[in-house]
């Protein structure tokens, strides 16, 4: 068989298996070792969204985005050499947030490695950080049904690529692809949490990163106890009705205070690992972990329960009621404190945030950027029941990608929107090139332009830390056609056309102010 014949069956055999296994984005980074990988997705192009990048990085951000989306897996493809390299930062988030992304790496020939022959570097541990399952193919009929993903599919092609047109014919789709095997069954499950309830009587509820399945089943369960919930935007509770009585609603300080500490004698961890810096305080406390991802967020290596496994069993599960009476007390003056602070200094990074939250579409799927943004949100953001869905990136915690990982999440359906800082925007200026390409123009980034990392002045107040800069984003805005307009204050228009960059500009001195009197109230 000719490389020609064999590199077109490969690549077939590939975006068939992608097929079945339930991908409806491709990410495709042209370039020329992927060349029959290329071709066979554009032949394939009405059983899937194909979308083009030039830059690997934020393909494979755009496809996390699309995958939590869609709820079902995303693909990205590149040629060799640094190009699949530059997957691994997205690919460390999909393993840590259990999002099924599957890198597509074209690869030359395996004779060549270890040869430095050009583009050619060993690319099967490239991953090996994020801990993927690696298939390395070379001919046909090596790959049989994937694996529920995120994975790397490596695949060598030799030369001559390609010769001539490409026909590819995929079936409609069949079953529902494999979906992961729950890591602990509900037996073990029952005997840890028998084991957490009968240690602990009096838990403290955090609730972090979930789908909106996951928090319409837990929700009654949360609704049915007195004990206190810290809700975050992402768990998708945190404006339910139903469980504001025994939310908190001061923000994560009052976690670290002396009456939370006396009133709660352990942890419930829903959802992803949460955001709070009170997190890093729990390796001395006992946890009860139920996620979707097996990974417990501390050093210690507590079992975790998964989430379904959980949803079964949890009505057989409950606290002691009372014993919060000071702590719920307490929340209730600073929150009340909290909203006059708000009040005082709307031109505030937080009031601006605030204002953010009541101005962006109430029917939105929005990302919230780490660093600051997503912590003023849960601070600042009123608590209104909306039909917004929260994303963020919070299985490594990084400020890259976040641009293409918002476009990602924008469809046909519903309006997308991304609240990010300054420095993030900067780091994946390449993220607003897909947009063009996409159905659904009514996207809008609200980027907080405070002039650097301004998390680093609260923590270690040294200038070297900050990437200070006095940057604008207009020429970013032309350059790709977006509207863009400024935020100075509350009232200020915004324009109308979409898709639009809103630079939100907070006033230095008013944001020092808040940050001082919101401190106050903790001492």
């Amino acid at each position: 068989m000719s490389p020609v014949e064999t590199n077109r069956l490969l690549a077939a055999e590939v975006l068939s298996a992608l097929h079945a296994a339930g991908v409806r984005t491709i990410c495709v980074c042209p370039g020329g070792r992927n060349a029959p990988l290329v071709l066979a997705a554009a032949a394939a192009g009405p059983s899937f969204e194909v979308v083009s990048f030039f830059e690997e990085r934020s393909a494979a951000f755009f496809a996390t985005g699309r995958a939590r989306r869609d709820g079902a897996p995303a693909a990205v493809l590149t040629t060799s050499g640094t190009a699949a390299a530059e997957l691994l930062p997205a690919l460390l988030e999909a393993r840590q947030a259990g999002i099924p992304v599957i890198a597509v790496t074209a690869d030359r020939p395996r004779r060549l490695r270890g040869s430095g022959a050009p583009q050619t570097i060993d690319q099967l541990p490239l991953f090996a950080a994020a801990g993927l399952p690696v298939f390395d193919l070379d001919a046909p009929g090596q790959l049989g049904a994937l694996p529920p993903g995120p994975l790397h599919l490596n695949v060598c092609f030799d030369e001559p690529l390609v010769d001539g047109a490409v026909e590819m014919a995929l079936p409609a789709r069949g079953p529902a692809p494999r979906r992961t095997e729950p890591w602990m069954d509900e037996a073990a499950a029952r005997a840890v949490c028998a084991d957490f309830f009968g240690r602990v009587r009096h838990p403290l509820v955090l609730v972090s990163s979930l789908d909106g399945e996951d928090a319409h089943r837990l929700a009654p369960w949360l609704a049915s106890m007195d004990c206190p919930l810290y809700l975050e935007s992402v768990s998708q509770l945190r404006g339910h009705r139903n469980l504001q009585e025994f939310s908190l609603h001061s923000g994560e300080r009052i976690l670290l205070t002396p009456e939370c500490r006396t009133a709660c004698d352990g942890v419930i961890r829903l959802g992803g690992v949460p955001t709070p810096r009170f997190w890093r305080e729990c390796e001395d406390r006992p946890v009860l972990h139920v996620s979707r991802v097996d990974l417990p967020g501390l050093a210690r290596r507590d079992p975790v329960i998964p989430l379904g496994i959980f949803s079964a069993l949890m009505d057989s599960f409950a606290p002691q009621a009372g014993g919060y009476e000071a702590l719920f007390s307490r929340d209730r003056t600073a929150a009340a404190q909290l909203a006059q602070i708000l009040h005082d200094e709307p031109r505030s990074e937080a009031g601006l945030v605030r204002t953010l939250a009541v101005r962006l579409p109430d029917n939105a799927r929005l990302l919230l950027g780490n660093s600051l943004p997503i912590r003023e949100w849960d601070l600042a953001a009123p608590r209104t029941p909306d039909q917004r869905t929260f994303f963020a990136n919070r299985g490594v915690n990084g400020i890259d990608g976040l641009v293409s990982s918002a476009l990602g999440l924008a469809g046909p359906d519903q309006p997308a929107a991304a609240v990010l800082g300054d420095l993030s925007a900067l780091y994946d200026l390449a993220g607003l090139w897909p947009a063009a390409q996409l159905d659904n123009p009514d996207t809008t980034l609200a980027v907080i332009n405070n002039g650097g990392g301004m998390i680093f002045e609260r923590m270690f107040r040294h200038p070297d830390f900050l990437n200070a800069h006095d940057l604008r984003l207009r020429g970013w805005a032309e350059m790709f056609g977006w509207h863009y307009g400024t935020m100075h204050a509350p009232d200020e228009p915004w324009p109308e056309g979409r898709p639009r960059l809103i630079e939100v500009r907070p006033d230095a001195d008013a944001t020092t102010r808040f940050a001082e009197a919101y401190a106050a109230l903790w001492r």
